[in-house]
């Protein structure tokens, strides 16, 4: 019996990626097997994090690193390590702060999601006040010059491939806030450059574990050992609801290493084969357009289908939708659907799921647009959240 068939779910052919809702990474054997051995283990978890912190500043070039249960939860912790510094009687009083300084400044365009939590509101949760700057397109000098007041303990910055051109870049941005002696906290959950921002003066950076590493669900905060100390001792505080147990820390340790010791250009040619057999496929439709890329945000090679919806008979929105509810379902980066676009990201493709999607969208495509009476197809485009709602709200229905 398979693990699926155990469960009681279905497989998903994921072309989107390390996605929370799709399970994240999946975790490569060797790492699974010395999970598994450290599940045996009575050890001091002080000792396990001493060790974490070795191989998170080997990755990073940063002074220290701690692990913590997830990107979303680094970013509390970092938060609030700037709020109390090692001080343990300020660590256990949060969310209540001492004092006026509580103030945390995000550009108003970074106001995403830690997952599908509001950033701001992983930030209040701390006891900080999230103060927006600019505006939703555009953000200058000139907002963030205004906010760095005697009130400001911090400010965060958040990497991504999809926000808008006119926002601070994050040297200028890491410029003011050092000439502020503001410490600048990056979400850097999707970056595969582990390097680069400690590199540019960010004072705390937050990895994602179970994304590109591609091990267990926890986060790595690397940065400054005074900063990254503050970090650990919140599990004295409201970092305890999101500590890493033994599996995620000594799993962050070896997604570490098997990370650095990844064969990236034998991964990407497995990868572009099924990419080209795709494209190889989907070139005769008229109205589909394909193009193999790779992009900032992942390390995977993508193929890229613009879909021409006068041409095709189907919108790029519908035929994500029938991709998603097919047997078995199909997974994309749907993002952009609402703008014609569709990602297939091959991380998590089995070798035969290139066959099973370019058959799939060759048959939804000859069926053409939904018949109105299929009241299961959204044929009107809907938010991405309306349809995380949607599944989240009848999740017990199934």
């Amino acid at each position: 019996m398979s693990i699926y068939d155990r469960l009681g779910v279905r497989r998903v052919i994921n072309t989107r990626g390390p996605a929370t809702v799709l399970g994240a990474s999946r975790v490569a054997e060797r790492i699974r097997k010395d999970i598994y051995d450290v599940l045996d283990c009575s050890l001091d978890m002080y000792e396990l994090q001493g060790r974490a912190s070795e191989a998170i500043a080997n990755l990073t070039g940063a002074e220290a690193g701690c692990v913590t249960g997830c990107t979303a939860a680094g970013i509390a912790v970092a938060v609030a390590a700037t709020l109390t510094g090692d001080n343990v009687a300020r660590i256990k009083s949060l969310p209540n702060i001492e004092g006026s300084k509580r103030n945390v400044v995000i550009q108003k365009g970074h106001v995403t999601g830690a997952g599908d939590a509001p950033i701001t509101q992983v930030i209040r949760m701390t006891g900080a006040e999230a103060i927006e700057i600019g505006e939703a397109l555009d953000c200058a000098t000139f907002h963030l010059r205004h906010a760095l007041d005697d009130e400001t303990v911090s400010a965060v910055f958040v990497m991504g491939g999809a926000f808008p051109p006119n926002l601070l870049p994050l040297e200028t941005f890491i410029g003011m806030c050092k000439e502020k002696s503001v410490p600048v906290i990056v979400d850097a959950a999707y970056e595969t450059d582990f390097t680069h921002l400690i590199e540019k003066g960010a004072d705390l950076v937050i990895h994602s574990v179970q994304k590109w590493l591609g091990g267990p669900t926890a986060a790595i905060i690397a940065g400054s050992k005074e900063l990254v100390h503050s970090c650990f001792l919140q599990d004295m505080g409201i970092g305890r609801p999101m500590k890493a147990g033994k599996e995620g820390v000594a799993g962050a340790i070896f997604a570490i290493e098997e990370w650095q010791n990844r064969d990236q250009t034998a991964v990407h040619r497995q990868q572009r084969n099924m990419a080209e057999r795709i494209r190889s496929r989907l070139e005769r439709i008229k109205g589909i357009n394909c193009e193999i890329r790779t992009t900032p945000h992942s390390p995977a090679i993508r193929l890229v289908l613009t879909i021409d919806a006068e041409l095709t008979g189907i919108t790029a929105w519908e035929l994500n939708g029938r991709l998603a509810q097919g047997e078995p379902p199909i997974k994309t980066d749907d993002y952009s659907v609402n703008s014609g676009l569709m990602e297939l990201d091959f991380s998590y493709a089995d070798e035969g799921d290139d066959e099973i999607i370019a058959q799939r969208i060759i048959e939804i495509v000859e069926e053409g647009s939904a018949a109105p009476s299929r009241s299961d197809i959204d044929t009107v485009p809907l938010g991405r959240q309306d349809l995380l709602f949607r599944a989240a709200g009848t999740w017990l229905d199934r």
